[in-house]
């Protein structure tokens, strides 16, 4: 089998010039600062770019991309994506604007054009069995498209998921990552699900990163918009927006609030669900607003009464012989 090509694209996203060999020995840039976070996304700076692929790498001047094919795999920092096929967009960089007046010349060193010039990727696409993870994230799906100027990547396919340590999250439409905000939305029948069991859905979920005490991206506070659904061991809660802060445990839901705890069915606008305790409770308005127009309504259902057991048949007493 053929070594897989090789594209090094150095300084910020990509670097200036762009660099192509064939074997990964033809090229020997510096190495890069590790990254310390471990974001899911392609942009941070000063980090270069290493894209290989089975089938080889093609690069198409006039349509500024560079077009990896077969296996491909793009790695930067400690960030990787994977798919049939990436391909990778970019444009000329505009000359730095002076700032200082020029210092006269000292020595005979060659000068560092990098500002002056060159070329930087703008956006990366994948297609085809796309993953991008990093150590403790892994997002899945068909196709990903990540704008380097947003530095927000968008997933779309068939059965989308990004994992973390803690949690699984899916999504029917696209899987977003907000590299700037720490923050992954997903749209369409999105559902969170914790390893515990807890599970929200909605049909937007927006989460919010954070790092724990060991270094792992996980989510910190969740928001649910639109037919959320809370569901526990115990409890299932419905209404219009939920809000979940995961070191709490504490759900809040508003909006049409309807809980069915153990049969028992209550209606009220706002609900507090504390999934560490069990502990839920419904109120008939918000807090801080005004008096509620109608009282919380509940439906107490008793449990069905067991079948009386019959008792047993008297015996003989035994023969006293």
């Amino acid at each position: 089998m053929k070594k897989a090509a090789l594209c090094l694209i150095a300084a910020g996203l990509v670097a200036s010039p762009l660099v192509l060999a064939k074997d990964a020995k033809e090229a020997k840039p510096a190495p890069a600062a590790a990254s310390t976070s471990d974001d899911i996304g392609l942009g941070r700076s000063n980090q270069p770019l290493d894209v290989t692929a089975d089938q080889g790498i093609e690069f198409s001047k006039d349509a500024k991309e560079i077009i990896a094919r077969v296996n491909a795999k793009a790695v930067r920092g400690n960030t990787t994506v994977t798919g049939d096929t990436l391909t990778a967009y970019y444009r000329d960089k505009k000359p730095a604007e002076a700032t200082a007046p020029a210092k006269a010349k000292t020595d005979d060193k060659p000068k560092d054009d990098s500002s002056t010039g060159g070329s930087e990727v703008w956006r990366v696409v994948a297609d085809g069995t796309v993953e991008i993870f990093t150590p403790t994230q892994h997002a899945y799906g068909d196709h990903a498209d990540y704008n380097v100027d947003d530095a927000v990547v968008v997933m779309t396919g068939d059965h989308l998921k990004m994992t973390t340590p803690q949690d699984i999250v899916t999504a029917r439409d696209t899987l977003e990552y907000w590299e700037n905000k720490h923050q992954a939305v997903a749209r369409g029948d999105a559902v969170a699900l914790s390893n515990q069991g807890k599970r929200i859905q909605a049909d937007t979920l927006v989460a919010d990163f954070a790092e724990n005490k060991q270094k792992q991206m996980v989510i910190q506070v969740a928001h649910g918009y639109d037919h959320v659904v809370l569901t526990t061991p115990t409890d299932v809660v419905t209404g219009d927006r939920a809000d979940y802060v995961v070191e709490t445990g504490i759900v809040t839901v508003t909006g049409s609030v309807k809980m069915n705890h153990n049969g028992n069915q209550a209606d009220g606008a706002y609900a507090v669900v504390n999934l560490n305790t069990g502990i839920s409770k419904l109120f008939s308005a918000l807090p801080g607003g005004r008096a509620a127009d109608r009282q919380v309504k509940a439906l107490l259902v008793p449990a069905p009464k067991k079948a009386a057991t019959p008792a047993p048949a008297p015996q003989n007493p035994p023969k006293v012989p």
